[in-house]
């Protein structure tokens, strides 16, 4: 068992070409899993490794209603009960079936009965790509004919923890690289929000990803630090990336920082753009991860009151009334919107 493990992982992760961007790394990996295991559709998500949130994909063999496919995938997995979701396979077993979680029935899955076997998928297998520290991916599969079986599962599993170390260091570089557009770049404004002036370096990154209505970001930005909020915003830009935007006092003006938000940054501008308190941020985390409070109190080493107190503040912040609108809240405001640019093979 452990050798076709080693075998699977050998022949699709060794040799990947490690200078790759994380979407070019994963769409060469999909290519070559197609010649190893039988699937009709394949999902290669980044995960935010401090909330398992499900980010920007990698599609292998899309079909024409994709779109669709995924919007009701993440309704399912962010507002509904169901099996096999992503937090419990990241806290469990890191792989697992419908037809296997199911004994054999995948009808008792809400998922399988309105999303999946409508479009004719017969079984899905989920992969939590872990490095033995945190999730950084997740490879979701799709069968029309058949179900995975006990042999494909086991091979599979072996890809993980390989997979998951060379989707790390390609996310990690990438944060890194000053190659190509600027990483940064700083924009000079009023206390109002009218842009003054813009470094070249902010220029530049604001070309190549263009937003559509730039003045109006500035000046939320500005109106946020005016009334006391955290002075920092995110927006879409229209090739379906993501920008953060922070200000800073700069004598009687801002100076507003404009930088690539990455699919594994995303939890630290949710907590700058919602104010959240460190412990409050663990807090979320913990949630988002499918933690019980009273665990969450535990590992937090706070009183179950005192960890219910910061629960109630996270829920103000984010203007919910429970954890299943958190979760929502968390994913489809921040999370989702990764997903217009998402790559197909």
């Amino acid at each position: 068992m452990e050798s076709m493990e080693r075998a699977l992982a050998e022949r699709v992760v060794h040799g990947l070409d490690d200078t790759l961007d994380h979407v070019s790394l994963r769409r060469q990996a999909s290519s070559r899993l197609r010649g190893q295991v039988a699937f009709d559709l394949a999902m290669w998500a980044v995960l935010d490794p401090a909330t398992i949130m499900w980010g920007s994909c990698v599609v292998d063999n899309a079909p024409r209603d994709f779109d669709d496919l995924e919007d009701a995938v993440f309704e399912n997995e962010y507002r509904a009960r169901d099996v096999l979701k992503l937090v419990d396979l990241a806290a469990g077993p890191g792989i697992g079936t419908l037809c296997g979680v199911t004994g054999g029935d995948p009808a008792i899955s809400p998922r399988y009965r309105q999303i999946l076997a409508p479009r004719g998928f017969t079984d899905e297998l989920r992969l939590v790509m872990h490095d033995g520290r945190a999730a950084w991916g997740l490879l979701c599969l799709l069968r029309a004919g058949g179900s995975f079986d006990d042999g494909e599962v086991d091979a599979l599993a072996g890809l993980g923890q390989p997979f998951a170390t060379a989707l790390r260091r390609s996310l990690v570089r990438g944060a890194a690289d000053v190659t190509g557009p600027a990483p940064a770049g700083l924009i000079l404004a009023t206390t109002t929000g009218r842009i003054l002036d813009m470094a070249e370096d902010a220029r530049r990154l604001l070309d190549a990803t263009p937003v559509d209505d730039l003045p109006l970001v500035i000046q939320a930005v500005a109106a946020r630090r005016a009334v006391g909020r955290p002075a920092s915003a995110a927006c879409p830009t229209r090739d379906g990336r993501w920008l953060a935007f922070h200000a800073s006092a700069l004598g009687d003006r801002l100076a507003v920082v404009v930088e690539v938000v990455r699919p594994h940054q995303l939890a630290d501008l949710v907590v700058r753009s919602r104010g959240l308190t460190p412990c409050e941020q663990e807090v979320l985390a913990a949630v988002a991860r499918g933690r019980p409070d009273r665990m969450i109190a535990r590992e937090l080493m706070l009183p179950e009151h005192a960890m219910q107190d910061h629960l109630r503040s996270v829920f103000a912040k984010f203007d919910v009334g429970s954890r299943t609108e958190l979760v929502a809240a968390l994913f489809f405001e921040h999370f989702a919107p990764l997903h217009a640019a998402d790559s197909t093979v």
